[in-house]
């Protein structure tokens, strides 16, 4: 099991200062969390312990994480999208002026057909980057956002004990 530990002093220094519904989570946050789950190994059970000074209201807090995965996921998916569309780009204009090249070789001097060769080259070569590169990254955080879903939420009194009001570990066992 994965513990991340957060220390708040009220429940709105989660949130960002400019979301008055309490929804957004703030970047500090977002990103202190992001730095975390990166540390943790796979497949452990990931446990979110909130330890808050005042009360917290657990179903805006959960909400809010479900949120930040909500809008992770749509990032991701537009990021797999113009992958796609950048590669198939690359690789067509690619496969273009090489065959170009092929075919003007003895019409054009060597210079101009070498500078097209070299463009399509070129073109082919960054779609292999995005296939190799890219896409393995937004795979990886695919997997890492799906893996997120199940992150248990404990929120802690000040002296690290469950408060009995509201947010309990057996109301955050499901995860998000």
């Amino acid at each position: 099991m994965y513990e991340i530990h957060l220390k708040i002093h009220e429940e709105k220094d989660l949130y960002s200062p400019f979301d008055e519904s309490c929804r957004t989570l703030s970047g500090e946050v977002s990103d202190y969390l992001a730095g975390q789950y990166g540390k943790k190994g796979i497949g452990e059970e990931i446990v979110l312990k909130i330890k808050c000074d005042g009360p917290v209201n657990f179903e805006r807090v959960k909400g809010a994480f479900q949120e930040l995965i909500r809008e992770q996921k749509v990032r991701n998916a537009n990021q797999k999208r113009a992958n796609l569309l950048k590669q198939l780009w690359l690789f067509c204009i690619g496969v273009v002026f090489v065959t170009a090249a092929i075919l003007l070789d003895g019409v054009l001097n060597s210079l101009p057909v070498e500078l097209i060769s070299i463009v399509g080259s070129f073109a082919v070569w960054e779609a292999a980057n995005i296939w190799i590169v890219e896409n393995p990254r937004t795979r990886l955080a695919s997997r890492t956002l799906k893996r997120l879903n199940a992150t248990r939420i404990v929120i802690l009194s000040p002296d690290g004990e469950t408060p009995d009001g509201g947010a309990s570990d057996g109301a955050s066992r499901d995860g998000l």
